[in-house]
């Protein structure tokens, strides 16, 4: 009877030691109420659609989203639809939070996004070889809110909330090349950059991650994000442009085609839902085109690592 008491009352210290550490892990930690949290990562494209018309003049022979290869001959071609998004690339973000209480928080993230470029538009033929290539680049601010358990150790979290692009701009960059387009043995060779700028834009983000801690007052943490973002186009502006000729590897710029002689009505564009505009009466050289409103697929699904610190 003695033996079963005892083994009755180990059983009971055990299991109350147990609980009690298990309850000792589960326990929320009394974070401060304000941390500052700053990381970086990548993400990838995701949501992917067709581009945007990147060739208004038509100068490159591009058609739009589409990579065309004719053959040898000329006789027939091959055509492949293109579809992606200018949301791929690397950032860093600097976010800033309040916790109301251990499991839930309000924040506000400052990141810098570096684009990867994308190719949009190509042809490839006998005659031209045209490619076209895209990058964002530029900040945006984060409002959020911030879900936690806040475990002692390793916490899963959850995050969620908007994106709004306030600073920086969506680069086109164009080049064709056209053999002999100035006579036997001299090509022509045209490059030029373009610049589209944003207007007032809100898309939504959310994440999942875990942290650990290292210290009272620091943690590590590692998270799967993913974004929606559509970025409405204000307007755009061809910033460098040059024809030259080229012949048996010797190049000359050629008068009349540069930067300077383009009329504004090829090279500024204002982007709009709905606008007038005459069949009889040639367009005002001096003046920016209208062009139908465009957005910019900037959406992403990737990945942060980084550090937070509880103030």
């Amino acid at each position: 009877m003695k033996m079963i008491s005892k083994t009755l009352m180990a059983c009971v210290l055990a299991g109350t030691t147990y609980v009690s550490q298990a309850q000792n892990d589960m326990t929320p930690i009394e974070d401060s109420n304000f941390y500052i949290r700053v990381g970086t990562g990548y993400s990838f494209q995701s949501g992917k659609t067709e581009f945007n018309n990147a060739d208004p003049n038509e100068l490159t022979g591009i058609k739009q989203s589409t990579d065309i290869t004719v053959n040898a001959d000329g006789s027939s071609l091959n055509v492949k639809s293109l579809t992606g998004t200018a949301g791929a690339g690397i950032k860093a973000n600097v976010t800033g939070g309040y916790m109301f209480n251990p499991y839930i928080g309000v924040e506000l993230g400052i990141s810098y996004f570096h684009g990867d470029k994308t190719m949009i538009g190509r042809l490839r033929s006998p005659q031209v070889n045209s490619e076209a290539n895209t990058y964002l680049r530029g900040f945006d601010v984060a409002p959020g809110i911030f879900l936690t358990p806040n475990f002692k150790t390793v916490s899963p979290y959850a995050r969620l909330g908007l994106i709004v692009p306030v600073a920086g701009d969506l680069t086109i960059e164009t080049i064709a090349r056209q053999k002999n387009g100035g006579g036997e043995g001299t090509d022509i060779l045209v490059q030029a950059t373009s610049q589209v700028q944003a207007k007032f834009s809100v898309g939504y983000f959310g994440a999942m991650g875990i942290s650990y801690p290292i210290s009272d007052n620091l943690s590590v943490f590692g998270e799967l994000e993913i974004k929606n973002l559509s970025i409405k186009s204000k307007s755009a502006k061809i910033k460098e442009y040059s024809t030259t000729a080229i012949t048996g590897g010797q190049s000359q710029l050629i008068p009349g085609q540069q930067l300077a002689d383009l009329p504004v009505y090829e090279k500024e564009f204002e982007f709009s839902d709905e606008f007038d505009q005459s069949t009889t009466t040639p367009p005002n050289q001096n003046a920016p085109r209208k062009i139908p409103t465009q957005f910019v697929n900037a959406s992403g699904t990737g990945f942060n690592v980084g550090v937070r610190f509880t103030l």
